[in-house]
């Protein structure tokens, strides 16, 4: 469709992202363009020649009053967390399940895994904003288990940003879950302890990959799920364990665990240290990539798919003030444009601010 006026395009469904001349993001695929999006367009003077959309069923543009939208979005966005805690509850249980199966028969119970826990982590993985889920983890007392549901659903969304088949994606997921399994069997007092290790303990803790490699080999999995359990700690510069492995030698589903795993040991506190904020941990993972720790390509594609998730997320400032992201600059990430009631907070500028938490 060719359109002359901004106005024509209320009611129709964005086919692509929607970005300006520098590539900040606007509008995303799918929203139904309503009047407050075409009047940010003509502010950013987008070329309406640029604009793919199609049209929308009159049953999906009701023009029911603004009480009754917002009421429908409040009970939506109530159901949606529902199912969310839902299958988080749900995702739990089998982890723990898949653990007491593996002390009590000392394999990985691979069948089950792939036909009935990874379609739950695959459906949880899918259910829209990723810090509210994060803001869900939060209550969970089992640190472990936090963070293995963590990593599960980043690595989950990060295939999909790296555009991964399905079958790609079902075997990334499968290995997301059983990363970390070396932990069964190593000293449970080591694992549940809150203080940091002694030297001699960390090295101990070391032993949960290739405890885990050989325990997932010996199940029969697939080489790539066992090499995630091996790897998921080596590093693009060969700066990591076990075998300080680099590059290339490293398989990518891997690179792509260990990215999820770090940032999501970073936002999860621990009795040592409180939660790193969620531009600290993005500025953290930034710095990893720079310095050659991360591969560039799947960190760079990890960030920007975190960033772009982030556009019109409530978060609360430094000073207590609470709005939402408008609009990421692409040349500060970590300082976008934050829309408080009807005063626009442009953070690149506004350097003694800065956001404090994404509420969701």
């Amino acid at each position: 469709m060719n359109f002359v006026r901004y106005e024509d395009l209320v009611g129709k469904r964005a086919l692509e992202h929607i970005v300006d001349a520098r590539g900040v993001l606007l509008v995303s695929a799918g929203t139904i363009l309503r009047e407050h999006h075409v009047e940010k367009m003509k502010n950013f003077d987008i070329d309406l020649t640029d604009i793919r959309v199609e049209e929308v069923p009159p049953e999906a543009l009701a023009d029911e009053p603004v009480e009754e939208k917002q009421a429908g979005f409040a009970g939506e966005e109530e159901q949606a967390a529902a199912e969310r805690r839902q299958l988080i509850s749900q995702t739990l249980h089998m982890l723990s399940g898949i653990d007491r199966f593996i002390q009590k028969n000392g394999a990985v119970p691979v069948t089950e895994l792939e036909t009935q826990v990874v379609p739950v982590i695959r459906q949880l993985a899918g259910k829209g904003n990723i810090f509210r889920l994060f803001s869900d983890l939060k209550s969970m007392s089992d640190y472990r288990y936090k963070q293995s549901i963590g990593v599960l659903v980043l690595s989950a969304k990060l295939g999909r940003w790296l555009g991964l088949g399905e079958q790609e994606l079902s075997l990334l997921t499968t290995a997301a879950c059983l990363y970390d399994i070396g932990y069964v069997k190593l000293p449970s007092y080591l694992l549940n302890k809150p203080e940091r290790f002694a030297p001699n303990e960390f090295e101990i803790m070391k032993q949960h990959t290739r405890l885990g490699y050989e325990l997932l080999k010996d199940s029969g999995v697939e080489h790539r799920v066992a090499l995630a359990a091996l790897q998921h700690h080596e590093r693009e510069d060969g700066s990591g364990y076990p075998d300080g492995l680099k590059g290339h030698e490293v398989d990518e589903f891997s690179k792509m665990i260990a990215i999820a795993d770090v940032y999501t040991a970073l936002t999860s506190a621990r009795p040592y240290r409180p939660a790193f904020r969620f531009f600290e941990a993005v500025q953290e993972i930034h710095q990893g990539i720079m310095e050659g720790k991360f591969d560039a390509r799947i960190g760079q594609i990890f960030l920007k798919g975190l960033m772009e998730a982030q556009i019109g997320s409530e978060v609360l400032l430094t000073d207590g003030t609470r709005g939402k992201i408008l609009l990421i600059n692409p040349n500060y990430p970590t300082r976008p444009m934050v829309m408080a009631g009807n005063h626009l907070i442009d953070l690149s500028k506004e350097t003694n601010l800065q956001i404090s938490e994404v509420i969701g």
